[in-house]
């Protein structure tokens, strides 16, 4: 049976019966509740009554618990401790030091993954809650503290500070470009096997606006390949599939490692940008606002 339909006994008995047990005295217990010595008798009398069984045995001036007394204290005295143990876990270590951010797969992967664990050197104590979706979600409805969108930082409903511009240019792998290079000019790149995004929110970003973009033409037909995913579309690059329009700020640990390099010499392209977004109206804690601080000084940099 559910503990809901069970019929226990009073708190405020349980309470003055621990008190007294834990004390050894109606006295003690009574100054530690703040009431006085012929109430607590009165709660202890009445659990009895309850229990149909005696918990003390009262003598001229002392009292002495009974083998049930000793028995059925330490079981309230650990339920008692249980309690005030867990709120103090909630207070110390609740909600206050969990953070939810929401975004997509690529600024998870390629972006916030590597800094959520260097932060996690500074505050040990802090947890996370990632939640991925290229739905643009409602962030007071997810109970989301912070979000990292991709476009314009105009949201309804939501505070936003860009973080960065996307500057986007013809990346490939070390391996491609010297299985396939050199590649000089944008002509060049009609030459080699193109990967291609999709799904992707700039214009700019599909090979043939590219090309648009930087003042030129795309002649014939090049081999290209295209991916619904952004994680797929960027693991083909790096694995030397074909050149790939990407660049920083998501791309910016691999352009620093050397795995990706410039496929034709150009000055990269800006796009929309990644903003630092959170629910309008809403304070968020010590620890969110500890984190968004921090997450948009490390992310500007180079920017």
């Amino acid at each position: 049976m559910a503990l809901g339909f069970r019929k226990l006994p009073s708190l405020r008995s349980l309470m003055a019966f621990e008190a007294a047990a834990r004390n050894i005295s109606f006295t003690e217990a009574a100054k530690e509740l703040n009431v006085t010595r012929v109430a607590v008798s009165r709660q202890v009398s009445q659990l009895e009554a309850f229990l149909e069984l005696q918990l003390f045995q009262r003598h001229q001036s002392r009292i002495e618990l009974t083998r049930t007394g000793r028995r059925l204290s330490r079981v309230i005295f650990n339920g008692f401790q249980a309690i005030a143990d867990e709120i103090d876990e909630i207070k110390n270590s609740s909600d206050d030091q969990l953070i939810t951010i929401a975004t997509t797969s690529g600024v998870s992967t390629y972006w916030i993954m590597p800094n959520i664990g260097r932060y996690r050197q500074i505050e040990p104590h802090v947890d996370f809650r990632l939640l991925v979706s290229h739905e643009t979600i409602n962030l007071v409805k997810t109970d989301v503290d912070l979000a990292i969108r991709y476009g314009s930082g105009n949201w309804p409903g939501t505070t936003s500070v860009l973080l960065r511009r996307q500057l986007i240019q013809p990346l490939c792998s070390q391996r491609f470009l010297k299985d396939h290079g050199p590649i000089n000019t944008f002509d060049d790149l009609t030459n080699v096997p193109l990967l291609d995004f999709e799904t992707a929110y700039d214009p700019s970003s599909s090979w043939p606006n590219f090309f648009r973009d930087v003042g030129k033409v795309m002649k014939g037909g090049p081999r290209m390949s295209s991916y619904d995913s952004y994680i797929n579309f960027v693991q083909a690059v790096l694995d030397g599939q074909g050149v790939g329009l990407l660049g920083s700020p998501l791309m910016q640990q691999f352009l620093d490692s050397g795995v990706l390099v410039p496929a034709v010499e150009m000055d990269p392209l800006p796009q929309h940008g990644y903003y630092l977004c959170w629910p309008e109206g809403v304070t968020p804690s010590p620890a969110v606002l500890k984190f968004g601080d921090w997450l948009e000084d490390e992310l500007k940099k180079g920017s």
